[in-house]
């Protein structure tokens, strides 16, 4: 992938400006962007939400390490009868359910509570799930997030990601597609490539979890920039 000089920047510098911290990161470095493009019923989503990027997410250093985003679109496309997703009907309702509860609920530790909770659910009855993994997060009925997704604002937030997803470049190939700090990653195979990414791209003071690793273990994005671990 040609991922320009962004790359060499946030690979080289970024990691030397960082320290090492305890459990929890402190708070003097923004957050790395980390953005997933996928669909709600694409089974490899399914498992990066629960399998890759899950066990990170109860980790007390995420929030302030970490700013996360999921644009449900994928591969859907725009025709002349409306969207048309690669999965069917069922899917296009979840993606637009997916991003209204990111618009809705009030924190991203929430919206991941209830993106695990959904993407957990067999892909049969994943839209039974939607009401359930809800009222979980504080939304009794799930009746805003079923007046999200069955109305304008669903509308709105669709059109937002179809666009998004479009505009990747390099453009997504399959899904699904994770960028950290918009560099495109394609899809990190297993937590410790996510969260070496992660790392790496973090310029505050880092989590132990940082340093997992041997010492002197080498860490890089894409197109060889990278960092080292030091003890």
């Amino acid at each position: 992938m040609a991922l320009g000089v962004a790359l060499l920047l946030v690979g080289a510098s970024a990691y030397a400006a960082g320290t090492r911290g305890g459990a929890v990161a402190a708070a003097a470095a923004p957050p790395v962007e980390v953005t997933l493009y996928a669909e709600a019923l694409c089974p490899y989503c399914a498992a990066f939400v629960t399998d890759t990027l899950g066990p990170l997410v109860g980790e007390p250093w995420f929030d302030a390490v970490v700013k996360f985003r999921y644009v449900a679109w994928g591969n859907a496309v725009n025709t002349s009868r409306g969207v048309m997703c690669q999965h069917g009907p069922a899917e296009c309702r979840l993606n637009r359910v997916l991003n209204c509860a990111e618009a809705l609920l009030p924190t991203q530790a929430a919206f991941l509570r209830f993106a695990l909770c959904l993407e957990g659910a067999p892909a049969k009855r994943m839209e039974e799930a939607v009401d359930e993994c809800a009222t979980k997060e504080g939304m009794p009925a799930a009746a805003r997030l079923h007046t999200c997704a069955g109305g304008v604002s669903g509308d709105m937030l669709e059109r937002a990601a179809a666009a998004e997803t479009a505009a990747l470049q390099p453009p997504h190939e399959y899904v699904p597609w994770v960028t950290v700090q918009g560099i495109a990653l394609g899809a990190p195979e297993s937590t410790a490539d996510l969260l070496r990414y992660v790392c790496v791209a973090f310029a505050g003071e880092r989590p132990e979890a940082c340093y997992a690793p041997p010492p002197g273990a080498a860490l890089a994005l894409p197109g060889g920039a990278a960092g080292r671990v030091t003890a």
